[in-house]
């Protein structure tokens, strides 16, 4: 399949939806010690950052995850509201609420975690089959869910299932070294785009199929589109004042997605999606990505 002939309105995210609290230092801890950080505050992330992206870029986007009961889930649930991305989560199979996210930014942008799971980490099959996972439709998966012990088996049955139709897009994420050969065989195989920075290509590039589109993300070097081995699209990346880098792979690939609903080629997607993730890390926080006018303006 030719990626540009693909125009599905439509996005499904079985991805984690977090809060996000976000510490500026001037560095990161030694072991043991301390650090004055300079501001904190909470902010909706995770699979939000992605999906407000692709909502804002005119996308149907539906979160298929789990909230969870709580202040975390009543503030996700507002975010979503606001960005117009439906709630789709079944709830049944989950409890407790939403899961945290500790980031620490450094002066260059540079973002580190320390994850705490939630609701949205506690999976089943009997929940994730209960999905419409139609075929004119891109299914979102990260690769948290695919290593927390409360998620993963309920993962490799649903790709085992046979029942997903919609065109998978695959990000690692941190969590790539975690990732088991069987899980990356099968998506290397299944999924039809793998977005992911470089350092995660070195895990996954064996696993990747002739047949998948690799969306490689370089940060300030910019990007590159690969398919059956060959370079397909590419922008070299435009240097601008980096606040922070929170989700700067996710609007990129959410801005990505939608740019080829929109009708672009290959080529201008790919520069769009550049463009937005330049626009997001001069911005604080997740859910940072820009509106069409935004993005058209910096063009």
């Amino acid at each position: 399949m030719q990626l540009d002939e693909f125009r599905p309105e439509r996005v499904l995210s079985l991805a984690s939806g977090l809060v996000d609290q976000i510490t500026y230092v001037p560095h990161l801890p030694t072991p043991g010690g301390d650090v004055l950080a300079t501001k904190t505050f909470n902010r909706v992330g995770g699979a939000l950052n992605l999906e407000a992206t692709a909502s804002r870029l005119g996308m149907k986007v539906a979160h298929c995850t789990p909230l969870g009961v709580g202040p975390r889930a009543d503030m996700i649930k507002a975010a979503m509201a606001k960005e117009n991305v439906e709630a789709l989560g079944v709830e049944d199979y989950s409890s407790g609420d939403s899961g945290l996210c500790i980031t620490l930014v450094e002066p260059n942008g540079q973002r580190s975690f320390v994850t705490q799971s939630g609701a949205e980490g506690i999976r089943s099959f009997e929940e994730l089959k209960r999905y419409d996972y139609a075929a004119d439709s891109w299914l979102v998966v990260y690769g948290y869910e695919l290593v927390y012990p409360t998620s993963k088996a309920a993962f490799e049955e649903l790709f085992a299932s046979g029942i997903v139709s919609s065109k998978i897009v695959f990000d690692p994420g941190p969590t790539t070294a975690e990732l088991s050969d069987e899980v990356l065989t099968w998506l290397g195989k299944n999924a039809t785009l793998i977005s992911c920075n470089k350092s995660e290509f070195e895990r996954l590039s064996p696993f990747v199929s002739a047949d998948c589109w690799l969306l490689l993300r370089k940060g300030a070097e910019g990007a590159e589109l690969h398919h059956d081995g060959k370079l397909v699209a590419s922008d070299t990346g435009r240097k601008v004042p980096v606040v922070d880098t929170n989700g700067a792979g996710d609007v990129h690939t959410g801005a990505f997605l939608a740019a080829l609903a929109a009708g672009n080629s290959l080529q201008e997607s790919l520069e769009l999606a550049c463009r937005a993730a330049e626009f997001s890390i001069q911005k604080e926080g997740g859910c940072s990505g820009p509106t069409w006018n935004e993005l058209l303006a910096i063009r």
